[in-house]
C-alpha cells in the first residue's frame, strides 16, 4: 500500500534550516538541489527544492495536470519521508519536508559529500579489469541490500542508476529519488533511464516492476565495473549493441563488446 502524505506542510522554519549554497540545478525548471545546516541535528543536510510551478499545490492538480507522467513529486516526497524516517539499509534519512513562503515545497535530506556514483565512476582513473572489479564488488552488493530492504517493504525504486546512488562515507550505497517508485506488483510504462529500462517496459503488457529493478541493478553493475553503458536504450529496434544482445545472448554479448574506456558520461 502506498503511503499518503499528510498534507498541507509545515511552513520551513528558517531558524532550524540555514541555507548555505546551491549545489546543483535540476536538468528541467523544476527546482534545484542545496545545502543548508540543521541547527537541531547540528549537522550539514541536502535540501531538495521542488518548484511550486511545477508542483502545483497538490497530488490532486499535478496529476490533472500531468496524467502521462509516470513520476510525481508527490510520490517522491510521501516515500522520501515514509522510508527516509526510519533506519532502513541503503536510504537516504528524512528530516522532513516543508514549504517555504513562495510556495515552494523543500525536502530535507541526509547529506553524503562526494557526488552520486555516477561522478565517482567517472572520476576513477582504474581501467576495467580486475583491479576495478574488486573495488566495485562491494558497492554492487551494497546496492544490492539497499534493494532488498526497499523490495522488502513493498516498494520498487523504478528509476536505479549511478546517479541516483549516492556512497556514503562508510562504503555503503544510499538511493534517492522516489518519484519513478512504485508499490503495486504489476504495473506497465516506461520508467527510468534508457540504458536502465527492463525490455519488458516496452510492450503493452503489464511486467513486475520488482524484476525491472533488478535488471537495472545488472546495468548498474555493468557500468560500474566497464566505465561505460552496456547499451544506449532498451527500446525495439533504437540499438543495435542490445538487439545483439536479445538476440545472441549475454556470453555472446560481452565477447564481443569492446571496452572504450573513456569515462562514463552522463
Amino acid at each position: 500500500m502506498a503511503p499518503v502524505l499528510d498534507l498541507p506542510l509545515p511552513p520551513l522554519d528558517k531558524k532550524r534550516f540555514r541555507f548555505v549554497e546551491v549545489l546543483a540545478q535540476q536538468d528541467r525548471p523544476i527546482g534545484q538541489i542545496e545545502l543548508y545546516h540543521d541547527c537541531q541535528q547540528n549537522c550539514k543536510v541536502v535540501g531538495k527544492r521542488m518548484l511550486r510551478s511545477w508542483t502545483l499545490g497538490s497530488a490532486k492538480e499535478f496529476e490533472d495536470e500531468h496524467p502521462e507522467l509516470l513520476e510525481s513529486p508527490w510520490k517522491e516526497l510521501a516515500l522520501s519521508l515514509f522510508v527516509g524516517s526510519t533506519e532502513m539499509k541503503g536510504i537516504c534519512k528524512c528530516y522532513g519536508a516543508f514549504e517555504d513562503p513562495k510556495g515552494d515545497v523543500l525536502i530535507f535530506l541526509e547529506y553524503i559529500c562526494g557526488g552520486d556514483i555516477h561522478d565517482l565512476a567517472r572520476r576513477c582513473t582504474t581501467e576495467p579489469g580486475p583491479e576495478r572489479e574488486a573495488k566495485a564488488w562491494p558497492v554492487i552488493l551494497s546496492l544490492l541490500g539497499a534493494v532488498q530492504s526497499l523490495h522488502h517493504i513493498g516498494v520498487a525504486h523504478g528509476d536505479i542508476s549511478l546517479e541516483n546512488a549516492l556512497l556514503s562515507p562508510d562504503g555503503e550505497v544510499r538511493l534517492v529519488d522516489f518519484a519513478a517508485s512504485v508499490t503495486d506488483t504489476r504495473t506497465r510504462g516506461i520508467r527510468g533511464k534508457p540504458s536502465y529500462q527492463a525490455p519488458e517496459m516496452h510492450t503493452p503488457n503489464s511486467y513486475d516492476p520488482f524484476a525491472a529493478d533488478l535488471f537495472a541493478c545488472g546495468v548498474f553493475a555493468y557500468c560500474l565495473v566497464v566505465a561505460d553503458y552496456p547499451w544506449r536504450c532498451t527500446s525495439p529496434n533504437k540499438c543495435a549493441a542490445f538487439d545483439f544482445y536479445l538476440l545472441h545472448g549475454l556470453p555472446a554479448f560481452l565477447a564481443q563488446r569492446k571496452l572504450r574506456f573513456e569515462g562514463m558520461q552522463r
